[in-house]
């Protein structure tokens, strides 16, 4: 690891990806370097993707990826959003469940006569008092910080029946990544408390920003005016040529002295493939473990539950014949038909998709801290550095931008921003 770039003057700068570690890792250096971000996409966000749903002549900003936030854990988030601003509010939180093969559905918490009534069957008010045995638990590790302990370690210390682990905990935890039951067993409890806020003190009102999160990624671009930020772009694997780093972007070579890979795991590794000086971030790279989702964005209500009123924020479907899945009533402000569903592997999208986005995540096992670690040990290193939520911490939005401001503190430590983003960042 080398020391701060920022130490050496002003530096040409490439960040490739321009999601919201990208966006938000070239507004910290706007003005302090040449900095110039490379997005192969038609929008900026990678994971942050409003898009406007049509239904009845009424548009209605819908995030198609990241959407929930909570006043909790989200200090950077708010702080950007606040800034710039924004208008935003709280709503409480409600999900349903469905089990028992569809027989079932409860709401957590529940918020009307009929949510309360079926809360308190005996079967499932035991399952909510496990629920809540298990939140009581995740206190203890969310406090440590301790990435070890599995989901399944974690039901085992709550000392769990094994078939409310399995009806329940283990597919909704599968349902809120689009994974299998056995994928989500073997996640770190502890990313998945945090991300979830399975916290007995966690508080179920999560953030809504007026006009969608894409805003704010706007926002970000716009108060960058020293950045040359280019959509659609094509960028071929970095060359290491006279002490420089070339980038052939859409056939035309550029050199730089750093390069920020924004992008994924998959196509960052891509992009050390063409030089055998970058090899340690190769493998580094090559190490990290994912699962894909596919999410459509659509009108059709029979992926929600059954009735009506068990309509919630979101539902999960945990039947336990298919892989749990979840669908979010992303109408449920204004009563209106529009719901995005985490798909199951080879099912076809809802005749009236509108539309469709594939998202690839980071599978947060235990071990994924050690590669975290790896990762960081090489920032830096021949002029490469390494920037997404899968670099620096949970997998949460808000790491996106700690990864962000980790790379910007060693390319211009005591810039305003740098300084500013660090005071509202949550630990």
């Amino acid at each position: 690891m080398k020391g701060p770039a920022g130490a050496r003057g002003r530096r040409r700068v490439a960040i490739v990806g321009g999601g919201a570690a990208g966006v938000m890792t070239a507004w910290l250096l706007d003005g302090v370097h040449d900095v110039t971000v490379f997005e192969r996409a038609a929008h900026w966000g990678g994971h942050i993707h409003t898009v406007q749903a049509e239904v009845g002549g009424q548009a209605l900003p819908v995030e198609m990826g990241a959407e929930f936030l909570f006043e909790e854990g989200y200090g950077g988030t708010l702080g950007v959003i606040d800034r710039f601003g924004l208008e935003r509010w709280t709503r409480p939180m409600v999900v349903s469940l469905t089990l028992d093969q569809g027989q079932t559905t409860f709401a957590m918490p529940p918020y009307s006569v009929v949510t309360t009534l079926a809360s308190l069957r005996p079967a499932t008010l035991r399952r909510l008092w496990w629920l809540r045995a298990l939140a009581a638990r995740a206190e203890a590790i969310a406090d440590a910080g301790d990435w070890t302990p599995t989901v399944r370690d974690l039901i085992a210390q709550t000392g769990m029946p094994t078939d409310v682990a399995e009806a329940v905990v283990i597919p909704l935890i599968a349902s809120s990544w689009g994974i299998e039951r056995e994928q989500a067993a073997a996640l770190s409890a502890y990313c998945v408390v945090r991300v979830m806020g399975l916290r007995l003190k966690h508080r179920p009102h999560a953030v809504v920003v007026q006009g969608g999160l894409g805003r704010y990624i706007d926002a970000l671009v716009a108060d960058a005016p020293a950045v040359d930020f280019r959509l659609g772009a094509t960028v071929e694997p970095i060359l290491v040529r006279d002490g420089a780093l070339c980038l052939r972007v859409d056939g035309r070579p550029h050199d730089f002295d750093e390069v920020v890979l924004a992008c994924d795991w998959h196509n960052s590794g891509a992009l050390c493939a063409g030089d055998g000086r970058l090899a340690a971030w190769r493998a580094a790279f090559a190490a990290v473990q994912d699962t894909h989702a596919r999410v459509a964005l659509h009108r059709d209500p029979r992926f929600m539950p059954r009735r009506r009123r068990h309509w919630c924020n979101a539902n999960f479907d945990l039947t336990l014949d298919a892989r749990p899945r979840t669908t979010i009533w992303s109408g449920r402000a204004t009563g209106l038909p529009v719901f995005r569903t985490w798909l199951r592997p080879g099912e076809d999208p809802p005749p009236s998709t509108s539309h469709l986005a594939e998202y690839r995540h980071v599978a947060m096992v235990p071990e994924h801290l050690h590669r975290q670690a790896r990762i960081a040990a090489l920032q830096g290193d021949g002029g490469v550095w390494a920037a997404g939520m899968y670099t620096a911490g949970v997998d949460n939005h808000e790491s996106a931008l700690r990864s962000a401001l980790r790379v910007a503190e060693r390319l211009a430590p005591g810039a305003e921003r740098v300084a500013w983003l660090a005071q509202q960042i949550s630990g």
